[in-house]
């Protein structure tokens, strides 16, 4: 079985340290999924906390929290005597996930509406970093910039338990998992979330709702069958 740290995966020098420009839990938490993502750990992997502490230079806390934050997921397991491992992530998984986004984004736009009453200017501005994240074909960059737009209208709109639920889901890792198996055309999506803007713009809940749903659902998998 592979195991998590070999000396060609290590980062350059100096990698720890930019661990601190933001919460370290969450760097840790990106770092690992990229390496889970580009099958640097593949399935079945077995991911030491000591050692990627080591590693990064860092202490074992947010290392823990960051694998804690993985499987809560489903991206990683944590078992007596085996300890922490990568998991596969089924295409089942994926689908109910993003059936669920569907239905909540749909509402969160409705009521985001008239609670923007046409402020959407924040949002105008992400659907711009999507475009020319999509345009440089920089997946990550893309996710980086998604996530908050679809977040935002979910603060939006003012239910704290609406968007509390979708954050259970958390779709900033199930993204990059998305985009990592290239179902997407990035700059068709991109372009898309600009309807959903002009739609919000207008004060039109409806039509916008109808577009995040349409989004969401064509992010979902295919039945195997």
């Amino acid at each position: 079985m592979a195991e998590p740290i070999g000396k060609a995966e290590r980062p350059r020098e100096g990698a720890g340290c930019a661990l601190t420009r933001e919460p370290a839990a969450a760097r840790v938490r990106q770092l690992i999924l990229a390496r889970i993502l580009a099958g640097v750990y593949p399935p079945g992997a077995r991911l030491v906390e000591l050692r990627l502490a080591r590693e990064l230079a860092i202490s074992q806390t947010p290392v823990r929290e960051a694998l804690r934050q993985l499987e809560a997921v489903g991206i990683v397991r944590t078992e007596p005597w085996r300890g922490t491992r990568v998991r596969e992530v089924s295409e089942r998984e994926m689908r109910e996930a993003y059936q669920v986004r569907a239905v909540l984004e749909q509402l969160a736009a409705r009521l985001a509406a008239p609670r923007l009453d046409g402020r959407v200017e924040p949002l105008r501005r992400r659907v711009a970093e999507l475009r020319a994240a999509a345009r440089a074909r920089d997946r990550e960059g893309y996710a980086r910039h998604d996530v908050p737009f679809h977040r935002a209208i979910l603060e939006a709109s003012g239910n704290a338990i609406l968007l509390r639920t979708w954050e259970s889901l958390n779709f900033e890792v199930r993204t990059r998992v998305h985009l990592a198996r290239g179902h997407a055309d990035l700059v068709a999506v991109a372009d898309a979330h600009q309807a959903v803007v002009d739609a919000l713009a207008a004060g039109d809940g409806r039509a916008a709702g109808k577009l995040l749903r349409r989004q969401a659902e064509a992010a979902i998998p295919l039945e195997e069958g």
